[in-house]
């Protein structure tokens, strides 16, 4: 039995509306990350705005366990 184009469409859309909303989703995000050199640490924060990155170093010259502390604060403010 063939299928019609509108049964087509009607099988596909809400899987297209939840793949691209997750993509748009990815976009538009930001990341926190910490990068270690010479014994101090960075914390930098990404913002990505339609899939470009900006950069912004929130505090440099910590020691790990700061920085460590700070992470977690950043990942899950709650």
């Amino acid at each position: 039995m063939p299928i019609s184009r509108q049964q087509l469409v009607n099988e596909l859309l809400p899987a297209l509306d939840k793949l691209f909303g997750q993509t748009y989703a990815e976009l538009n995000r930001t990341e926190y990350h910490m990068k270690r050199r010479y014994g101090k640490c960075t914390i930098y924060r990404w913002d990505f705005v339609q899939g470009k990155r900006t950069s912004m170093t929130l505090a440099k010259g910590l020691d790990l366990e700061t920085a460590t502390g700070m992470m977690k604060l950043l990942k899950d403010p709650a």
